[in-house]
């Protein structure tokens, strides 16, 4: 599977973050549990996921780079393993690609546009935290953890979102613990 190993070497961190989580919350019926990933070097992911689907890890491997947007990595798998044609699914996912860019872009300028409203409003801040850290690592968890009020810690979270990317994973962790708050703040503009 050192196709898939190489394919993976081309994802910086955070993406390679983004990758795992989307193995952890399940594709296509693919999932793996977050204990298997968490803390693995990208060899071991690949090791675990052709562990657990020995047939379908290449498949999964590119449903996921679909998903994230990253067709010419798909590409470079396909032309690895032989397989440059494109297939009625690849066009699918790559629409609802582009579908979902054009949703993490709403969902991003949300956060951007009600940061002060967030930090007053965010009573739930320790789940949203504990939705990010895998995106955010161990230490700005932790810093996020140890400040003293949900205030500052809801500030020190959006100060962490440095990303698009970053920000729509927030906003789908309020939509899911804080989604009164998320609904009053659409409403109002």
């Amino acid at each position: 599977m050192t196709e898939i190993l190489n394919v993976l070497e081309e994802l910086d961190s955070e993406e390679m973050d983004l990758f795992q989580w989307h193995l952890t919350q399940g594709i296509s019926n693919f999932k793996i549990p977050k204990s298997q990933l968490e803390k693995k070097p990208r060899h071991a992911v690949v090791d675990c996921m052709t562990q657990r689907y020995p047939d379908d890890a290449r498949k999964l491997t590119m449903l996921i780079l679909e998903k994230m947007n990253k067709i010419n990595l798909v590409k470079c798998l396909q032309e690895e393993l032989g397989e440059n044609k494109e297939t009625v699914q690849s066009k699918h996912t790559a629409e609802a690609a582009a579908a979902q860019k054009q949703r993490s872009k709403a969902g991003a300028e949300f956060v951007e546009k009600h940061r002060t409203e967030l930090i007053n409003g965010v009573s739930l801040v320790e789940p949203i935290a504990d939705d990010m850290k895998p995106l955010i690592g161990d230490e700005k968890y932790g810093i996020i953890l140890n400040l003293g009020t949900n205030r500052a810690q809801m500030r020190k979270l959006l100060d962490y979102l440095t990303t698009s990317t970053l920000k729509e994973k927030c906003y789908q962790s309020l939509v899911k613990h804080e989604r009164f708050l998320v609904e009053d703040l659409e409403q109002s503009g």
